[in-house]
């Protein structure tokens, strides 16, 4: 019960930080590098996405959440994805 209510009070405090400003942000802008492939051999098989998973894993434990993603394609035919992500800078 005591740990519900502190719970309660502690988000309590940081939507009121966020609400006058007094929470601040940093932010970082990343490509992600994907693999995509599929089995040839294998008709049911599903396209994969290598390292993409352990890379976010790995921010999130830096104290990056994971804000956006936008699909860039340019006009040579590349795409890429771009990750946008953010933290409560100290």
């Amino acid at each position: 019960m005591e740990e519900t209510l502190l719970l309660s009070l502690l988000t309590i405090v940081q939507c009121l930080g966020v609400v006058f400003g007094l929470v601040k942000w940093e932010y970082q802008v990343v490509p992600i590098k994907t693999a995509i492939h599929t089995d040839h051999f294998k008709t049911d098989s599903k396209p994969t996405i290598d390292d993409v998973q352990n890379d976010l894993n790995e921010m999130g434990r830096e104290g990056w959440e994971l804000v956006g993603i936008q699909d860039i394609s340019l006009a040579d035919g590349r795409r890429f994805t771009v990750a946008y992500l953010k933290k409560q800078a100290k």
